[in-house]
C-alpha cells in the first residue's frame, strides 16, 4: 500500500526493500532520463498522470520530482510541469543496483547460475537511439503503461 509519505511498494519493487517509494521512483525516473525516455528539455507527464500510471499518490510523486529537483536533475513549479535539465548526469551503478538486485534475486530462487545472466547480458544488443516520443519509449503512440511498472498496484488515495 502507498502513501503520501512516500513509503510502501510500487508495482514490482519487492517488499523487502526499505527504501522509500518516493526514492525509488526517484530512481526510476532518473533512469528513465538517462536512458533516453525523456530527453533533455523534455516536459515529464504531470505528477497527477505519473502517480496514476505507477500506482501511487501524487504527493510521493512530488516528492520524488524534488529530490530529482535538488540534484539538477529535473526543474518544475506548479503549473509549468517539470522539465528535464540539460545538465542530468548519466546514470550511475548505484542508479540501477535496485533493478540488478532483482534479477539476481530471481535468477537465485529459479535455480539460474549468475554466470547465465552475466552471460545473456553481454549479449544483449546495445540501446539505439530512438526517434519520436511514442517510438523512444517502446510504446504505441496511444497512452499505454510504462515499462517496468505493475498496472496492478493500488494508490490508497
Amino acid at each position: 500500500m502507498s502513501t503520501a509519505s512516500g513509503t510502501g511498494n510500487v508495482g514490482h519493487f519487492g517488499s523487502a526493500t526499505e527504501i522509500p517509494l518516493y526514492a525509488q521512483i526517484r530512481a526510476k525516473l532518473r533512469v528513465d532520463i538517462a536512458s533516453g525516455l525523456y530527453h533533455q528539455g523534455e516536459h515529464l507527464p504531470p505528477a497527477d498522470q505519473l502517480g496514476k500510471e505507477y500506482g501511487v499518490n501524487k504527493n510521493t510523486i512530488l516528492r520524488a520530482l524534488r529530490m530529482l529537483r535538488s540534484e539538477g536533475v529535473v526543474d518544475f513549479g506548479r503549473g509549468r510541469g517539470a522539465v528535464v535539465l540539460p545538465t542530468s548526469r548519466p546514470v550511475g551503478l548505484d542508479d540501477i543496483s535496485d533493478q540488478l538486485q532483482r534479477v539476481v534475486n530471481l535468477a537465485d530462487v529459479s535455480g539460474i547460475p549468475r554466470a547465465a545472466i552475466i552471460s545473456a547480458i553481454e549479449r544483449m544488443p546495445r540501446m539505439a537511439p530512438r526517434r519520436g516520443r511514442a517510438m523512444r519509449r517502446g510504446l504505441p503512440a496511444v497512452r499505454g503503461h510504462r515499462p517496468g511498472w505493475s498496472q496492478g498496484s493500488s494508490c490508497g488515495e
